[in-house]
């Protein structure tokens, strides 16, 4: 994430929103639930996103909506909008569908945090979410021509199925200062 990058000063951490964020058709589901300040805009959004999904903010975003990013997310989920709809990558097409749980009047602890997901964060250029299960068909196929230079690429360690929670809420914290 650019370094220079921090939140929309919150005057008050006295009312948060709870959001759910699935990657639209992931399967298994990969997803995320945050508590964010209410006063978080969409620009700090699409950060909030970024950190707590996991993608690096190498690609282009849009938010599916007529609102500018400068309005709060409060804001427009007041509009009687149910969800939100958020594209990361557009070649990739990774379309996340965002909504709104509830809002908290008197939260129990800081925002943003992530307070659970499943499911790691799919390979930035891996090709969308179909492109992304086809790699992992690929990954689990020895006899795949591309096999050792596909692990060598994205590295040994990657285990799809495994969600940090605690370097999620890292890359949160980072934000927040």
């Amino acid at each position: 994430m650019p370094d220079d990058f921090s939140l929309t000063p919150m005057t008050s951490a006295a009312v948060q929103l709870q959001i759910y964020v699935e990657i639209v058709d992931s399967d298994p589901a990969i997803w995320r639930r945050l508590r964010i300040p209410a006063k978080a805009t969409l620009q700090d959004l699409h950060q909030l996103l970024q950190a707590a999904m996991g993608w690096h903010n190498r690609h282009d975003h849009q938010f599916k909506t007529e609102a500018s990013e400068q309005a709060t997310v409060t804001a427009v989920f007041s509009q009687d909008i149910p969800e939100l709809l958020y594209l990361y990558d557009r070649s990739d097409g990774w379309l996340h569908r965002v909504r709104l749980e509830q809002t908290l009047s008197m939260p129990d602890g800081p925002a943003p945090v992530c307070l659970e997901g499943e499911m790691a964060c799919p390979l930035e250029g891996s090709g969308g979410v179909w492109g992304y299960e086809e790699l992992l068909d690929r990954l689990n196929d020895p006899d795949d021509p591309e096999y050792v230079d596909l692990w060598d690429r994205i590295g040994g360690d990657f285990d799809p199925d495994y969600f940090d929670l605690s370097a999620a809420n890292q890359r949160l914290s980072a934000l927040a200062h």
